[in-house]
């Protein structure tokens, strides 16, 4: 996390330095030159794709935190299960150990019954012979008598004393379970705190894994509106560039979301857009009107020229051709690396060029001229874009009107 935060606060510190550098009060003067603005535009871009990287790492480390926090929460949905399950083997002894005590005290009550039932029944015997056993025995009027009243103490003395000894050692056996149950409900309680202290112990790891992701996600959060500053400053030294290069009002311009120079400073209507037609997929834009032939053609931003081809004769209006694979005269140029991104462009159908191969050629610098050579209708610039060696796409994607 440490490493996290100096690495942003770090990126911070070097936008806080491009903004007292560009985004003064007066930033833009007279004495600003074509060269000194692409020279900013450039450092500011450099400054973006710096930011764009940052954003991409907190992303990637707001993953990997989120996927820690995610692993930590199901550690404790584990643990708060196995605390339910502790808590209801805590009730459920509870419960047993209640029903044994109920059933020990009604034996308990029964033997108190018993042994008041006996005392009865002893005592109604000697108060109707008003006297000892041994004087009622000896009140018996015949041998005979005397064995029935003799076996009659002796029956109701024996089955009372094995009714409370049956009883006494259901107790005993109900109490023996409850000890063990007691044995059970410590052990059950001990478990359960131990799993309450490791509860807590995630509790606490999930508040401080949750305090990084926040603090990751408000980084990047940072991150994106310090980008979304400089590429506002990018857009209006943009936009002032084309203004001092072109003359003009700067808002008459399309402008780019990326830093580029409209490729046709004097002409800004596109009379073909990307996308299927005819049939096929123009892979490109047109930009035509009125008066654009022989008009200077721009590089868009820094970069070296990797292809030119200027040998294409046909340069009268209606005169298609396959020259140059059907770019006619053309220039392509790398452009290099853009807020993370190769770009790549194709200006094509010149009515001729203005560079050579391998030239490195700066920001708004002249590279030909509008014409209609090669597999063209009428005068006018096909612009198009590659991105990451991938193929053509929209060059509208990198400007707005």
């Amino acid at each position: 996390m440490n490493k996290i935060i100096k690495r942003s606060v770090s990126v911070f510190l070097c936008f806080c330095l491009t903004l007292l550098v560009f985004n003064s009060t007066n930033w833009i003067t007279s004495a600003d030159t074509a060269g000194s603005l692409r020279d900013d535009i450039a450092a500011l871009q450099k400054e973006s794709q710096k930011l764009e990287a940052e954003i991409q790492r907190l992303k990637n480390d707001k993953k990997d935190q989120a996927t820690i926090l995610a692993a930590i929460q199901k550690k404790i949905a584990n643990i708060q299960a196995q605390v339910l399950r502790c808590n209801q083997e805590i009730n459920s002894i509870n419960a047993k150990i209640a029903a044994n005590k109920k059933e020990i005290d009604a034996k308990n009550t029964e033997i108190e019954a018993s042994k008041l039932e006996f005392k009865k029944r002893l005592r109604a015997i000697y108060m109707s012979n008003s006297g000892s056993n041994i004087q009622i025995l000896l009140g018996a009027d015949d041998f005979s008598d005397f064995l029935q009243l003799s076996q009659l103490t002796a029956s109701v003395s024996a089955r009372d004393k094995r009714m409370i000894e049956d009883m006494i050692a259901v107790i005993k056996e109900l109490e023996a379970k409850n000890a063990e149950n007691q044995k059970l409900l410590d052990e059950q309680v001990a478990v359960r705190a131990t799993v309450v202290a490791a509860q807590k112990e995630l509790e606490a790891e999930e508040a401080a894994a949750q305090s990084i992701y926040d603090s990751i996600a408000a980084d990047q959060k940072q991150a994106e509106k310090d980008n979304a500053n400089v590429e506002a400053i990018i857009k209006e030294k943009t936009n002032y560039l084309n203004k001092l290069l072109y003359g003009g009002s700067s808002t008459s311009f399309i402008n780019s979301k990326v830093g580029f120079v409209w490729p046709v400073p004097s002409c800004q209507n596109i009379t073909s857009y990307y996308g299927p037609r005819w049939g096929t997929m123009h892979r490109g834009i047109d930009i035509s009107g009125g008066g654009i032939f022989g008009k200077p053609i721009v590089a868009i931003t820094d970069g070296t020229v990797y292809e030119v081809y200027n040998s294409c004769p046909h340069k009268d209006r209606g005169s298609r051709c396959r020259c140059g694979s059907g770019w006619g005269n053309h220039v392509a140029i790398d452009h290099g690396y853009v807020q993370g991104e190769r770009i790549k462009a194709m200006y094509a159908h010149m009515n001729t060029t203005a560079v050579s191969n391998g030239q490195h050629v700066k920001q708004g610098q002249v590279i030909g001229y509008v014409g209609t050579t090669g597999d063209s209708t009428g005068y006018h610039l096909h612009f198009g874009i590659m991105r990451n060696n991938e193929g053509y796409v929209d060059p509208m994607n990198y400007y707005s009107k």
